[in-house]
């Protein structure tokens, strides 16, 4: 076991509470590219820069759209003032050598325009005469006004980022005035809690020189434990989020473990996968497209006999009832009676006993399984004793079973809680974490019987059958990632948005699950053979529909007279082709005829009509 495991993490205790503002903030951002020659020598390098700005606003509209980014240019000659500019930004003035391009806002679709125009440009909107480029911008300067734009945004912001795309290694010599004003700026960042992140354009970029000692000082880290940022991975960190739904780490609930009537620990609940939501729809009106305010009122109605007229009155939430029919009788009851009925346990974990791990099995996997780890903040001294009951269930290979009740008014689950070690991935970062991995496990009444499975005959199989299987799954064999696989109806959705919004002909989208179906058939390709030979077809035929009409009965007759049921000779096979009558033959027959003769990838070949071109090509060479 690591020794950092259920370390003390008074960090995030501050980033779980409920009422906490980190989780009512927003993030802000701010884009600083540099514009000197040699960004534009290679006009490639400054337009990878606005690409990745532009992918990072698109993340922003569709996985947090509340945070604020901004764009400013430095190192140029002008500062004209941005296009947007209005009262609410009248007092930041970009300094010396900096403009502002964007303001430091929430994204929209003005923005992305704006930035994809730039980027479509060839002249880059006219960039040499509007901004220019020089070499005499001061990093202090840029902070300074990065530091401003922060404090005037209008929000309490949870955090706040300074990415710098730059190709210039040493922009300021050593020790000269310039140098020193960044330094001291720098630690200035620290004390604010504003991060930098260097961007390197170039492969050869050389931290060293210049901005090891300046990322140090804004970490306040020891620059024996720098690790420089690589141009090719800077940019697959920035790009690699788009489209990708981005959650808050925040735990779902502070509990207490009662371990008895007298002990009792604190824990955060976390979630280790969650299902994306997809936007809100909102109702418009078809005339003005003004959004639709929709309320439910209870009314009830009754017939008054002395009136003779029917009457109705609006119930408040105390005078509704709800009501089940039972045994012919309906029982109604009072919110306060259904609020009592479903909170049978407080929140909290209640600890049953303990169990075998083996025990918890995937067959009786319910939901997706979430994670504890100890918190001080509410009761001192959980994280020893949750450490040490870790250590004593991970030594016995012990499960402890538990009630889980998250909230007021929930019913509560059952539960094992599995121990797991911490384990890496190959690029040495962590996997899993150390800790107790909640399983939740049916109740006796959730489990369903199958009796018709028992009695399932089985087909007796050979140990040759199984052993040429086992080639089949050892070939096309490859590690599972989740990183791997992106939400294929969350892709298409927002690029679909994305096209309607930007006047897009086309939608870019790649399906990640979709098999690699051409790798896949050469891999198996020596194996299809030896899979006839070993396998024949089914001798047991399937059931036979009982339940047609007698006017069904013709139609399904004369659809099953289109199968070719004997077996056809490869000269009748070919006749059948030449005379126009391949209707009748299978998919599976032509691809056999195919297969016979010797014709390669006829797995690419899934339609009926271009078995029957490839069979005529075939007979007419």
């Amino acid at each position: 076991m690591s020794e950092n495991a259920f370390r003390d993490n008074q960090s995030d205790d501050s980033e779980d509470e409920f009422d906490d503002s980190a989780f009512t903030g927003r993030s802000g951002l701010i884009l600083a590219i540099d514009c000197d020659d040699k960004m534009f020598n290679d006009s490639e390098k400054f337009r990878e820069a606005l690409d990745i700005v532009e992918s990072i606003m698109r993340n922003k509209v569709t996985a947090r759209e509340k945070d604020l980014v901004a764009l400013v240019f430095y190192n140029t000659m002008q500062n004209p003032a941005p296009d947007d500019d209005i009262d609410q930004h009248s007092g930041i003035i970009a300094p010396r050598h900096s403009a502002i391009f964007l303001h430091l806002t929430t994204v929209s679709i003005e923005m992305i325009r704006k930035v994809r125009s730039m980027l479509k440009s060839d002249d880059f909107l006219d960039f040499d005469n509007k901004y220019g480029h020089s070499k005499e911008a001061s990093l202090a300067n840029v902070f300074w006004m990065c530091s401003r734009m922060f404090s005037h945004c209008g929000y309490k912001l949870e955090q706040s980022t300074i990415f710098l795309f730059t190709m210039n290694d040493h922009p300021h010599t050593n020790n000269s005035l310039e140098h020193q004003q960044t330094l001291t700026k720098a630690r200035d960042l620290l004390q604010k809690d504003i991060s930098v992140v260097l961007v390197p354009m170039v492969e050869s970029f050389d931290c060293g020189k210049f901005y090891k000692e300046l990322l140090c000082s804004v970490q306040g880290a020891d620059e024996n434990d720098f690790i420089p940022p690589v141009y090719q991975q800077s940019k697959e960190q920035l790009l690699q989020r788009i489209l990708t739904k981005d959650f808050k780490k925040r735990s779902l609930a502070h509990l207490k473990w009662y371990l008895s009537e007298d002990v009792a620990l604190s824990v955060n609940v976390y979630s280790l996968s969650r299902t994306p939501r997809f936007p809100k729809k909102v109702k418009l009106l078809r005339s003005t497209n003004e959004v639709i305010i929709s309320k439910r009122v209870h009314v009830a109605s009754g017939y008054c006999e002395e009136r003779e007229e029917e009457t109705s009155k609006t119930l408040l939430p105390g005078e509704q009832r709800k009501s089940i029919r039972i045994g012919g009788e309906m029982v109604s009851f009072k919110p306060d009676e259904l609020i009592m009925m479903k909170q049978i346990l407080t929140p909290g974990i209640r600890l049953l006993g303990f169990k075998p791990v083996s025990t918890v099995i995937i067959t009786n996997h319910v939901r997706c399984s979430m994670f504890l780890y100890p918190n001080e903040t509410h009761i001192t001294g959980s994280t020893l004793l949750l450490r040490a009951l870790y250590e004593k269930c991970l030594e016995k290979g012990q499960a402890a079973y538990c009630t889980l009740t998250m909230r007021r008014k929930q019913s509560p689950k059952l539960v094992a809680l599995v121990p797991q070690e911490q384990a890496f991935d190959e690029n040495g970062l962590p996997r899993r974490y150390s800790g107790f991995r909640v399983e939740f496990v049916p109740f006796a009444d959730d489990i369903r019987n199958t009796p018709y499975l028992d009695k399932a005959k089985c087909p007796t199989i050979t140990d040759s059958q199984i052993d040429v299987f086992k080639k089949v799954i050892k070939k096309i064999r490859f590690k599972y990632n989740p990183v791997y696989f992106e939400n294929p109806a969350s892709q298409s959705l927002y690029s679909n948005i994305e096209s309607l919004v930007f006047d897009m002909e086309k939608a870019e989208f790649f399906d990640s699950t979709h098999p690699d179906y051409e790798t896949i058939d050469s891999k198996l390709d020596p194996f299809v053979d030896e899979i006839k030979n070993l396998f024949s077809e089914d001798p047991t035929s399937a059931p036979k529909r009982s339940r047609l009409a007698d006017n069904e009965e013709s139609a399904s007759k004369a659809k099953a007279s289109r199968v070719d049921r004997t077996p056809l000779s490869d000269a009748e096979l070919v006749e059948m082709v030449s005379q126009g009558k391949a209707s009748s033959l299978t998919v599976a027959t032509l691809k056999e005829f195919l297969q016979k003769q010797g014709v390669g990838e006829v797995s690419k070949l899934r339609t009926k009509a271009m078995l029957i071109a490839k069979i005529t090509e075939l007979q007419a060479s």
